[in-house]
């Protein structure tokens, strides 16, 4: 056997042999989970551990891989493909059926094959064997060359879809963290109403028994004990569901005991320039990145789209040897050549995907405006809302100070026995009310900073301890 028999007998064999199988599902990344030794979680912690095992983080940095797939492939329309085959087969052809017709044939020779000495049967046996190695190169394609710049622009979009993800991510871990601090406050909050109700309730049963109150003052101050003693179990349960739903979003075992090191504070709102806000935000924002690298890669599909009226230009050669077995009538063979390629008409389909690519790259334009205008309203509202609940919180802190005052006057006036329990009842409500609006109003104030840092593309970097202004 010659050595491009060999060759190509290998080359054939190898692609067999290292043709890659079917690849199994991905191995999804394991559930991390707090040691029981481990320190408290921050709301920094949190932010790290959500940014890098969520599931939209995940599958963002998955889908880079494929989008740098989609780029090589595109890449390969520019580089020599090699190829070998090997054939051997065996051959039955029926000559009359392929419209011979062989008695005519034999009358055109003349007497020796009217006679009998010339014959040729109606169906031949033959066999056949092909070894040869092609090689096949483009030389110039303009719309297969802007196909491949916009496969290199998305491997920029996909970077810029999971710093979106990370983004996101970021802003949820930081306002399930907040939501698993406001809960463990409300716990707090409803466990003082109850050893307020506690204490009350048995000042009215001593004042009973003095003979200053009377059953209705303990049966009402019993009846809002009741009360504090359900809100305390519903603000547990309500913890509970924070709880799993920061370890999911953070990536925990949802069965993790969370220790949360972090509280909820009031840090003072400093004051920002718009201008410099906005400027800042349009630097940052991995939307408008991401938008900005769509509009580039739907520019090079509609160039590729209109390419596709050029014509193209290839080079292919082949080379091997051909006969009836692999060391029987055995001659070398080869082709080589060069082609181009000109569309003259194709029913209107580059047209249609002319219009096609033009309309996709009108629609981006419009979503990269909208996105812009998107992140203006963010940063503003953002902004905005940060100075009116901070007006909230400081009003929460003085109704929580005045309802204090409230509750001593008139626990006071009734241990004296100057008025029944019906003002200390009210005052205690009061109270519950001021203490579940001061947690609510400092969530919502802390919540309001998270916002203000989404809007100005620093959700990963933000800090419970840190001023208003990111």
């Amino acid at each position: 056997m010659s050595a491009l028999r060999q060759f190509a007998l290998l080359l054939c064999l190898a692609g067999l042999i290292q043709a890659p199988a079917l690849a199994g599902p991905a191995t999804a990344a394991e559930t991390f989970k707090l040691p029981e030794s481990a320190a408290a979680l921050s709301l920094s912690d949190a932010i790290d551990q959500a940014m890098a095992e969520n599931v939209q983080t995940l599958l963002a940095d998955a889908r880079r891989d494929e989008v740098a797939g989609d780029r090589r492939e595109a890449r390969s329309a520019f580089l020599p493909h090699i190829s070998g085959r090997v054939s051997q087969a065996r051959r039955q052809n029926n000559l009359a059926a392929q419209g011979l017709d062989i008695q005519s044939a034999l009358d055109s020779l003349g007497p020796a094959a009217q006679n009998g000495d010339i014959t040729v049967p109606d169906v031949i046996t033959y066999n056949s064997f092909d070894a040869r190695a092609e090689l096949r190169q483009n030389l110039f394609d303009y719309s297969a060359w802007q196909q491949y710049k916009s496969a290199k622009l998305g491997e920029q979009v996909a970077a810029d879809q999971l710093a979106l993800a990370r983004e996101q991510v970021a802003s949820q871990a930081a306002l399930d963290y907040v939501s698993a601090l406001a809960a463990r406050a409300s716990v707090k909050a409803a466990r003082a109403d109850l050893e307020l109700a506690d204490r009350l309730a048995d000042l009215a049963v001593d004042q009973e028994n003095v003979g200053i109150a009377t059953g209705v003052d303990v049966t009402r101050a019993q009846t809002r004990q009741a009360r504090a003693r359900a809100r305390l179990a519903q603000t547990q349960t309500n913890r509970t569901r924070a709880d799993i739903q920061l370890a999911r979003t953070v990536g925990l075992a949802l069965d993790t005991p969370l220790v949360l090191s972090d509280d909820l504070h009031y840090s003072a709102t400093v004051d920002g320039d718009i201008t410099a806000d906005l400027d800042t935000a349009f630097a940052s924002r991995a939307e408008l990145r991401l938008a900005q690298g769509e509009l580039a890669a739907r520019r090079a599909q509609l160039a590729g789209a209109r390419g596709a009226r050029l014509p193209s230009l290839s080079a292919s050669a082949t080379y091997g040897e051909a006969g009836n077995s692999y060391h029987e009538n055995v001659e070398d063979t080869y082709t080589i050549g060069a082609q181009v390629e000109v569309p003259i008409f194709d029913g209107g389909a580059i047209g249609a995907r002319i219009d096609s690519a033009a309309s996709r790259l009108d629609q981006q334009r419009i979503r990269y405006r909208d996105t812009r205008t998107q992140v203006e309203q963010d940063v503003r509202v953002a902004r905005r809302t940060l100075h009116t609940l901070a007006e909230q919180v400081r009003a929460a802190e003085s109704a929580f100070e005045l309802a204090n005052r409230e509750l001593d006057l008139s626990r006071d006036r009734f241990a004296e026995g100057i008025s029944d329990n019906i003002e200390v009842i009210d005052a205690q409500a009061a109270l519950a009310d001021a203490r579940n609006g001061r947690v609510a109003a400092l969530a919502d104030y802390t919540r309001a900073r998270i916002n203000l840092a989404a809007a100005l593309g620093r959700a990963g970097r933000f800090r419970l301890y840190e001023t208003a202004t990111p």
